[in-house]
């Protein structure tokens, strides 16, 4: 192999380029970026057209791989090195001197020639400094210590100061008559000044007095609240007499629709397949055909008078339950998704059935897309829009045909998102909301009116909350309502009219909750329902048509 040459001629150093450049692109003999690319007749070997014509000049006329006889004569040119080389973007020359532009190989020599960073010299006699040639102009004529200076004729000079003077004399009289006229000014000044703060004192007196009749009205209307709240407690303790137990009663009394509620985790139990539903008119749980297999962390929406649940098993299964079929059971939905998850969403938006993020448990991996979700058999994923970064554990609800995507836990840590996400189906966009108050995951939400409830859930710093408010679709504000009774996250959550219902999760130390609590819309505490048959953790619910409730009822 032939010995590497030292001068600047011979190749590209690769920190010079923007990228890193191929191996098969460097001499072997200087074993820098090809400069001038030149090969042999035969085998195709390249070489830097410098580096290969010092070598024929100094050693053997050989070639230093395949050592087949070669000159400079029978050296060939590379046509599609060349082209794929003079696309190579290339740092300037003068780099080190503080050029910062990068172009393609075949257009650096025309941007060396116009470079602003080249070095030239000073014309100014005497100087001869070396600079930048963008700094020339500045250095000789402004910085340049030799630079020429043009002198103006002494007469000129004279007859200036001449000027000069007279001006001065004329200022100098203008300045007097000004003080005087400033300290007349200031007399008077001073004078109102006395008056003003006379009248200042005086006015001091009437604020005082007006604060203490203030004072004693503010007084007077807090007797006058207290008053009113002792009445008010007075009569909410008469209306809670006059009730009759139980404290359900009064919301049993209107008929709601019924909840059914399936899968879900614990330990203690085989809850995963189990399904049930809670009969406002009984006010009690009923126990109805369970799945084949156990899900948790599925997801879950009603659509045309049957109730589907996605993922949450070991495949991409989708099952159905015909709301009106009797009695009620499950089928597997023919075909499969193309990806086992869990920790998605689903939501029904304009007759549409949008599938949002999750674990893809197959990939080990979060989705990072929203899709639609074909429903009509064979079911299949449609990818509409990237969501800005992937995230599993969230929320989603619709407003006006658009999806709220809310919270959640990002890609690179399982710290909680506060971000909230818009998702138009039309546009296929997902623009930005005002965040949440704090991050979350693994909270429950339902959609009430504008607005939509957040509850429960764990926030950044791993704690279990039992804080429930509402986040408004349209301002993005947040309202802060009556905490629930119990501290729970992967817990699942509906409404009905205007009572929310919270179901199982699991607590600060990490049981598996049977507990069911409500909330009605306008009040001011949470009361509990009956438990569950089956503690249940990240487990999905719905309300079931109110119309259909005679079709279920036979299942009980």
């Amino acid at each position: 192999m032939a010995s590497c040459p030292t001068e600047d001629k011979y190749g590209y150093d690769d920190d010079r380029f923007e990228s890193h450049v191929d191996e098969n692109f460097h001499c072997s003999i200087c074993y820098n970026v090809l400069k001038g690319p030149r090969m042999c007749r035969n085998n195709e070997h390249i070489f830097c057209h410098d580096c290969i014509t010092q070598h024929l000049k100094v050693n053997t006329q050989t070639c230093p791989e395949c050592n087949e006889y070669l000159s400079v004569d029978t050296l060939r040119r590379p046509r599609v090195v060349n082209n794929y080389l003079s696309k190579l973007r290339i740092n300037c020359d003068y780099a080190s001197r503080g050029c910062p532009e990068f172009s393609c190989l075949e257009e650096l020599e025309s941007h060396v020639v116009t470079c602003g960073f080249a070095p030239v010299l000073c014309l100014n006699i005497e100087c001869g400094v070396e600079i930048n040639r963008r700094d020339r102009l500045h250095h000789e004529t402004t910085v340049c210590e030799y630079r020429k200076v043009k002198c103006h004729e002494c007469g000129q000079i004279q007859e200036v100061v001449g000027r000069l003077e007279g001006s001065f004399i004329e200022v100098d009289g203008k300045v007097e008559a000004a003080r005087a006229e400033m300290k007349n000014m200031h007399d008077e000044m001073k004078n109102i000044h006395d008056e003003m703060k006379q009248d200042q004192q005086e006015v001091k007196q009437e604020v005082r007095g007006l604060k203490a009749n203030i004072w004693k009205m503010n007084k007077d209307v807090d007797d006058v609240k207290v008053m009113m709240n002792q009445v008010l407690q007075k009569l909410n303790m008469l209306e809670l007499l006059n009730k009759e137990p139980p404290p359900t009663a009064g919301m049993l009394n209107t008929p709601r629709e019924d909840i059914l509620i399936v899968g879900g985790d614990d330990i203690f139990s085989n809850t995963g397949s189990c399904t049930e539903i809670y009969s406002w008119e009984k006010n009690c749980w009923f126990k109805i055909s369970p799945m084949d297999e156990e899900i948790e962390g599925a997801s879950s929406f009603i659509y045309e008078d049957q109730l589907f649940v996605v993922g949450g098993s070991d495949d991409g299964r989708v099952m159905i339950m015909d709301l009106k079929e009797v009695p009620l059971k499950w089928t597997k939905c023919p075909g499969e998704l193309p990806f086992d998850c869990a920790n998605h969403q689903t939501v029904v938006c304009d007759d549409r059935v949008i599938f949002i993020g999750g674990y893809i448990n197959s990939y080990s991996e979060l989705y990072n897309m929203i899709s639609e979700l074909q429903v009509t058999p064979p079911c299949s994923i449609n990818d509409l829009c990237h969501l800005p970064y992937p995230r599993q554990c969230h929320a989603a609800e619709t407003f006006e045909n658009k999806v709220l995507i809310l919270g959640g836990q990002g890609y690179y840590s399982a710290d909680p998102l506060s971000s909230v996400r818009k998702f138009d189906p039309i546009e296929n966009l997902c623009g930005k909301m005002r965040s949440l108050p704090y991050p979350l995951t693994q909270m429950a939400t339902v959609r009430w009116r504008d607005q939509v409830v957040v509850l429960g859930g764990r926030d950044e710093e791993d704690k279990v909350l039992n804080d429930v408010f509402m986040y408004d679709c349209k301002a993005g504000s947040t309202k802060a309502l009556p905490s629930m009774l119990e501290k729970r996250y992967g817990c699942c959550a509906v409404i009905t009219g205007d009572i929310i219902v919270v179901m199982g999760g699991e607590n600060e130390n990490d049981k598996t909750l049977k507990s069911v609590e409500c909330f009605t819309m306008g009040g001011s505490t949470w009361e509990y329902l009956p438990e569950m048959n089956f503690a249940r953790y990240r487990a999905v619910a719905e309300v079931l048509p109110y119309t259909m409730k005679y079709m279920y009822s036979k299942c009980l």
